[in-house]
C-alpha cells in the first residue's frame, strides 16, 4: 500500500493548503504509522530518565506518597490532553498549536501559542543535552571512562543534530527503539523487585498511594513537579503532515502516550518507594532506581539501567529537536522569518533550514551554563521551559474552550476544558507564589519576557502580521475545523 492510498485527499489538510509548493518546501506526507508517531510524544517525556531519579525528588518534596501525587498529576494532565485530542481530531499540521489555535482564535493568538511551545521544545533539547551528560558520567565511570560532563553534552548535541537531519521515519525509529528498550529494561527490573517483596522481603504496602500525614500544600508541590514531568505528550501533533491518517493517529498518540508514561512513572515510583527502608533514605539517594537495582537484581543490571537513562534522555533531546524544527518550519512557510526556514532537504525530507536555527538556539541554552555543575545546569535550563509550557498549555485550553463554545459542542466538553484550565491556574499559583529564589527567578522572568516578545513580534511587524493573516494553513484550518464539527452535529 503506497502513501497515496494511506492518505486520503481530505486527511492531511495542511498539505491541501500548500499544494503548489515544490518538494524543497514540503514535508513528506504519510510516512509514519502509530508507533513511530507515538514515539515523538513518549520521547519528549523521556520516561526512563525521569524514573531513575523521580521517586527521590518526590520523596524530598511530598514525603512517602510518591505514587499518589503522580496519579493526581496524570489525571489533571488528562484534562489538558483532552484539548489537544479535540483539536487534532479535526486538523493537523507541522505547526501543531499554530494551526488549530490560530484557526479558531486568530493568527496572532496562533503565533503566540506556537512561539511559546516551539521555544519550550528547543529549551528542553538544550537542557536534556546536559541531562544526558549528567547521567552519562556515572554510567561510563562504571566501565572506567572518566570525562568532563561538557564533552558528553557536546557529543549528545552533535548526534542529535545528525539524527534529526535523517528521514523522519529513521529518526522516529531511533526514538522508538531507545525509549522502548530502556522502558522494557526498567519494567523487568521492577517486576524482579516486586517479586522479591521490596525492602527485607516485606509485602508491598499501599503507602506510596497515601498522603502519609503530608499536608495538602506539601502534596500540592509534588503534584506540580509531577505535572511538569508529564509534559511533552502533545508533541506528536508536530507530525501532523508526516503521519498517515493524522486525524486518527495524532489524537491516539497524544492520549496513549500520556497514559503509558503515567502508568510507567507511577509504577516505578511505587516499586522504588517500597524498596527503600524509609522516605528519608529515599530522598537522600541520588539515583534510587539504580540503587535498588544493584541491591535486588545485580550491580551490572544497575549499570544497564544507568545507560538506559542515558539513551532515554538522548531520545528525548532528539524528539524535542524534531518537534521544534517542524514548528519553526511551519512558521517559516507562512513568511515568518527568513526564507531558509521553509527549506526541506531533497535527500531526507527534513526541514533542514529550520533545523539549523533550532540546533544553534538549543546549543546556546547549553553553552550559557557550561561553567556550572551538570545537575545545576539541567535544573536551571529546564526550569525556563517548565515555566513557559504552562503558558503554552493555557493558550491551548483557552482556544479549546472558545472552540467548543463557537461550535456549540456539548457543555460537558467545555466543562472538562475549564477544569483543566482551573488546575493549570493552581499549578501556576504554586509555581510562582512564593516567587522562586535565584537563579530560578531568572527562568520566570525569561518565560515572561518570551511571552511579551512573542506578542510584540506580530504587533510591531506589519509584514509578519500580514503574512499571518494571509496564512493558507490558518484559512484551511478554520474551514476544516468548522466542517468537521458541522458533520458531527
Amino acid at each position: 500500500m503506497n502513501n497515496t492510498e494511506i492518505l486520503r485527499p481530505d486527511e492531511n489538510t495542511a498539505a491541501a493548503a500548500y499544494q503548489e509548493r515544490g518538494t524543497t518546501e514540503k514535508l513528506r506526507e504519510g510516512r509514519l504509522h502509530f508507533f513511530r508517531t507515538i514515539a515523538q510524544s513518549v520521547g519528549v517525556q523521556g520516561p526512563t530518565g525521569g524514573a531513575v531519579i523521580g521517586a527521590a525528588i518526590l520523596a524530598g518534596i511530598s514525603g512517602g506518597g510518591t505514587a499518589l501525587v503522580q496519579l493526581i498529576a496524570a489525571i489533571a494532565m488528562g484534562f489538558v490532553a483532552y484539548a489537544f485530542v479535540l483539536f487534532t481530531r479535526g486538523f493537523n499540521s507541522a505547526g501543531s498549536v499554530y494551526g488549530f489555535t490560530g484557526a479558531v482564535v486568530g493568527p496572532i493568538f496562533g503565533f503566540l501559542s506556537a512561539w511559546s511551545l516551539m521555544l519550550v521544545y528547543i529549551n528542553f533539547a538544550g537542557g536534556v543535552y546536559a541531562s544526558v551528560a549528567d547521567e552519562a558520567q556515572p554510567a561510563f565511570a562504571a566501565i572506567g571512562l572518566h570525562l568532563p560532563w561538557q564533552i558528553y553534552a557536546f557529543v549528545a548535541f552533535v548526534l542529535v543534530v545528525l539524527f534529526a537531519y535523517l528521514d523522519i521515519k529513521t529518526s522516529s525509529t531511533i526514538i522508538l527503539v531507545l525509549e522502548g528498550v530502556s522502558m522494557l529494561l526498567v519494567t523487568i527490573v521492577c517486576i524482579v523487585i516486586l517479586a522479591k517483596g521490596g525492602y527485607h522481603g516485606h509485602a508491598f504496602s499501599s503507602a506510596p498511594f497515601r498522603p502519609n500525614g503530608a499536608s495538602l500544600a506539601t502534596l500540592g508541590l509534588g503534584i506540580v513537579y509531577s505535572f511538569s514531568a508529564f509534559s511533552g505528550f502533545e508533541s506528536a501533533a508536530t507530525l501532523g503532515e508526516e503521519s498517515a491518517r493524522p486525524r486518527k493517529m495524532i489524537p491516539m498518540a497524544v492520549a496513549v502516550s500520556l497514559i503509558v508514561v503515567a502508568i510507567f512513572e507511577i509504577g516505578v515510583a511505587y516499586v522504588v518507594t517500597n524498596a527503600f527502608p524509609n522516605t528519608k533514605l529515599l530522598a537522600a539517594s541520588p539515583v534510587p532506581l539504580v540503587s535498588v537495582t544493584n541491591q535486588f537484581v545485580a550491580p551490572w543490571v544497575g549499570t544497564l539501567v544507568n545507560f538506559g537513562a542515558v539513551v532515554s534522555s538522548f531520545g528525548a533531546a532528539l524528539a524535542c529537536v524534531n518537534g521544534g524544527t517542524r514548528m519553526l518550519f511551519a512558521l517559516g512557510r507562512d513568511g515568518i522569518g527568513p526564507k531558509m526556514l521553509k527549506r526541506v532537504s531533497k535527500r531526507t525530507g527534513s526541514p533542514v533550514g529550520a533545523l539549523v536555527v533550532v540546533s544553534i538556539v538549543s546549543l546556546a541554552f547549553l553553552v550559557g551554563f557550561l561553567h556550572d555543575k551538570a545537575t545545576d545546569a539541567v535544573g536551571i535550563i529546564l526550569t525556563y521551559g517548565a515555566d513557559l509550557i504552562l503558558a503554552a498549555y493555557a493558550l491551548v485550553l483557552i482556544a479549546a474552550v472558545i472552540y467548543t463554545v463557537k461550535r456549540r459542542m456539548s457543555p460537558i466538553k467545555t466543562l472538562v476544558l475549564v477544569i483543566g484550565l482551573a488546575f493549570l491556574v493552581y499549578v501556576v499559583k504554586d509555581t510562582f507564589i512564593p516567587f522562586p529564589a535565584a537563579p530560578y527567578n531568572w527562568d520566570a522572568y525569561g518565560a515572561l519576557a518570551t511571552l511579551v516578545i512573542g506578542l510584540a513580534i506580530p504587533l510591531l511587524s506589519r509584514r509578519i502580521r500580514n503574512n499571518l493573516r494571509r496564512s493558507p494553513l490558518l484559512k484551511v484550518g478554520a474551514m476544516q475545523l468548522l466542517k468537521r464539527e458541522s458533520q458531527r452535529s
